[in-house]
């Protein structure tokens, strides 16, 4: 990946099947693991496809950031460090709460529904009470 990272760095916009035809052997399979890592560098944001066939990729802004500070690896490391904080010990405990919080807010929710519901219901039939008085009045 990091090669085909830098050898989009290098030339801007590039022809996925070429350069993957030039650099490895021909064969089924290495068009298929070159068009993975590929799908894999988009999925990152790394690159983006320049057409509509996505034979071609063009480098985004912060693939470029990321080939300058290294690589693709270093790019790799430093997402993990990212997201190694958010393991903690204390994750469980904190799970638990915003089970229980959703559950009591989901019960409010019902509760509400209901209350508003009858009072919505109590009001339409004020209102249809109201037009018949209205229209008893005028005979």
């Amino acid at each position: 990946m990091d090669i085909l990272l830098n050898a989009v760095y290098k030339k801007e916009i590039l022809n996925t099947y070429d350069f993957c035809a030039g650099q490895w052997k021909n064969g089924e399979e290495e068009f298929q693991e070159c068009k993975a890592l590929t799908d894999e560098l988009v999925e990152e944001k790394l690159v983006r496809y320049n057409d509509e066939q996505k034979t071609e990729i063009k480098i985004t802004n912060y693939g470029r950031y990321w080939v300058v500070q290294g690589g693709f690896l270093i790019y790799l490391k430093e997402s993990e460090k990212k997201i190694k904080p958010s393991r903690d010990k204390h994750n469980g405990e904190l799970k638990e709460e915003l089970k229980e919080a959703r559950l009591k807010f989901t019960h409010y929710r019902i509760v509400t529904y209901w209350w508003s519901f009858a009072l919505t219901l109590i009001s339409f039939l004020l209102s249809l009470l109201n037009l018949y008085l209205i229209l008893n009045r005028n005979k």
